[in-house]
C-alpha cells in the first residue's frame, strides 16, 4: 500500500513538470505580451510566461479553426 500512495503523490508532480516543459518558450515575456495584445487576449498582464504561451496557442488554434470553416 505504501508504494501506491508514493506513486500517487509523484504523479501530479510529473504532470506539472511535463506541462511546464511543454509550455517553455524562447520568446521573452514582453514579446509574448505583444503577441497576446495582437490576439486580444484579456488578462494578459496578470499571466505568467507559461500561461501566456498557453493562451496564445489556444487563440491561434481557435483562429485556425475559424479560417478552416470560412474556406469550406
Amino acid at each position: 500500500m505504501a508504494a501506491a500512495s508514493e506513486q500517487e503523490s509523484v504523479m501530479p508532480i510529473q504532470r506539472e513538470m511535463r506541462s511546464k516543459l511543454r509550455y517553455q518558450s524562447a520568446e521573452t515575456k514582453d514579446q509574448l505580451l505583444g503577441m497576446a495584445k495582437r490576439l486580444n487576449i484579456s488578462g494578459r498582464w496578470h499571466m505568467t510566461k507559461a500561461e501566456l504561451v498557453r493562451a496564445i496557442e489556444k487563440a491561434n488554434n481557435q483562429a485556425k479553426r475559424r479560417n478552416t470553416r470560412e474556406r469550406d
